[in-house]
């Protein structure tokens, strides 16, 4: 989208920082899956096999973080996956980009708490840099987010009541 830029959404919640791509929508599942056909505004469509748990987890994480979309889906994301994940009709924001994401998600940030949940990235060249403030989460892109606890993330980036800093809870698996 040529001209678009990402606004941070306002509010206190920490940011979550959401692929899709071995996320949301799994290439070879290894947990149960519900095969749809999605389209963003009949222009394509496209057959994608999305972890049954994917609805009610990403309530669970929408109750408690922001979400914005980190995907080569771009702003088609809310828009194609909005009925099988029961989004709300109001889209989420979205950051274009499609590598490189860690540097994008640190400025957009600013000194707000995030998570980013995504596939093992394989555009860091080796391993990842400490994200302070956030927290990097890599999901098998068979299981997706079926592997993301919502309480465990979002404790791990708030820190423990009262604390400032990072948890070290088992949210998912870090990089």
């Amino acid at each position: 989208m040529s001209g678009y830029t990402a606004r941070l959404p306002p509010g206190e919640k920490p940011l979550l920082m959401l692929g899709v791509s071995g996320v949301i929508a799994l290439e070879d599942p290894v947990v149960p899956v519900r095969t749809v056909r999605l389209t963003a505004w009949g222009r394509w469509a496209r057959e994608v096999a999305v972890p049954e748990v994917a609805p009610d987890r990403l309530a669970a994480l929408a109750e408690l973080f922001q979400v914005v979309w980190v995907s080569e889906w771009g702003h088609v994301a809310h828009e194609a996956f909005r009925e099988v994940l029961r989004l709300p009709r109001t889209p989420w924001p979205f950051l274009p980009a499609q590598f490189d994401k860690l540097p994008v998600i640190r400025v957009y940030a600013g000194g707000r708490p995030w998570a980013w949940v995504d596939e093992p990235v394989t555009d860091l060249a080796g391993a990842t840099p400490s994200p302070a403030p956030g927290v990097v989460v890599r999901v098998d892109p068979g299981a997706g987010i079926s592997e993301v606890d919502p309480s465990g993330l979002v404790r791990e980036v708030l820190g423990p009541p009262g604390v400032s800093g990072r948890g070290s809870g088992a949210a998912g698996r870090r990089s």
